[in-house]
């Protein structure tokens, strides 16, 4: 295959991944039929998961939905956090995935709505190059980072790394000089890995499943700073326990949280028995993704599972890494998390 063959192949994969994984889409994945007919009298809970890695712990529960009891639950398929927040405020969908400052800002605006019961997912962003040279941070001065979601936790904790061990950012728009890194947001994140291949960027910031897929497709392509590692250092280095940041929660509507709070606990059980069993077995876990049409090929999904940081810490336990985050937003964004650090009421006990 010739070299302008590959890019052409891995920016088309890109193109799927990125619309997965920041625009959300415009189309509904549809639901996803029970293994169990309702029983009488039941109460229906419709959960989803979003298409790509985020949705990759949850194919377990698509194909054993029996181990989850209580109620009838009904598992569902959705593009992105743009198209399930909606249906979550109108009370079509009880429990799902969302970014955690998502989460937050959905509390705070809207009366407590939502509130989080569980973090499914960590920190899994890493710079990502071509050039040897890069092994730190500081190595990044007078050089610009295309970074992938830009007005999310890949810009904002960027910007947080750098400013934390003194690196100054370039003002938007402007080249950086000596000692300074510019952001780089003009290449969509559908287009950036295909770029790097082709020699047009050097330096980008991803999370999964971009990186694997880079460094996949391209052997000279490495993970070259981890952002989760540089995060923990400066934890440790101000008496911090923290080693990494959430990337994705699992929410549930106020409703089902208060008057049904047992039924909320089942699908908590089923759901890390879900995220360790996925952990367990990558390669069965990755032909349940394809399976269940979320969104990513049974291979990728399967080489993406060991990168992707799968957890399953209950939301009252993940308060202080949650708290962290939100301090992060609270500094660079504010209204992107509602203006203030959620109160009690949103940590699910």
């Amino acid at each position: 295959m010739s070299k302008y063959n590959r890019v052409l192949m891995v920016s088309a994969v890109f193109m799927l991944m990125a619309t997965i994984v920041f625009a959300g889409g415009k189309k509904d994945g549809g639901d996803v039929p029970s293994s169990e007919a309702p029983s009488a009298g039941n109460r229906t809970i419709n959960v989803a998961a979003l298409n790509g890695p985020s949705g990759i712990p949850m194919a377990y529960l698509f194909e054993n939905q029996s181990q989850v009891s209580g109620a009838d639950f009904q598992f569902h398929v959705v593009a992105g956090a743009d198209v399930l927040l909606p249906k979550l405020l109108k009370g079509e969908i009880d429990a799902g995935i969302l970014p955690p400052n998502v989460a937050a800002k959905v509390f705070t605006k809207n009366n407590g709505a939502l509130v989080v019961a569980a973090v499914m997912g960590q920190g899994m962003l890493n710079l990502i190059t071509k050039d040897d040279s890069i092994v730190s941070l500081s190595d990044l001065k007078g050089k610009t980072v295309n970074v992938a979601g830009q007005g999310a936790t890949p810009e904002y904790m960027f910007r947080y790394l750098l400013k934390a061990n003194g690196i100054t950012i370039a003002t938007d728009g402007t080249a950086p000089d000596a000692d300074s890194v510019a952001l780089d947001f003009s290449v969509p994140a559908a287009e950036i890995a295909a770029a790097l291949l082709s020699g047009k960027i050097q330096y980008a910031v991803v999370p999964e499943p971009f990186s694997t897929v880079a460094t996949t497709k391209d052997a000279s392509v490495r993970r070259a700073i981890n952002l989760q590692q540089e995060y923990a250092a400066l934890n440790k280095a101000a008496g911090k326990d923290s080693e990494t940041f959430p990337m994705t929660v699992l929410v549930a509507r106020k409703e089902l949280a208060e008057k049904s709070p047992e039924i909320l606990r089942s699908l908590l059980a089923s759901a890390k028995n879900a995220v360790d069993w996925t952990a367990s077995n990558p390669s069965e876990a990755g032909k349940l993704v394809e399976t269940h049409t979320l969104g990513l090929q049974a291979p990728i999904a399967t080489k993406v599972i060991p990168n992707g940081a799968y957890v399953f810490i209950p939301a009252t336990e993940a308060r202080p890494q949650l708290e962290e985050l939100f301090s992060i937003f609270l500094d660079f964004a504010p209204d992107a998390i509602g203006g203030v650090l959620p109160t009690d009421g949103f940590y699910f006990e």
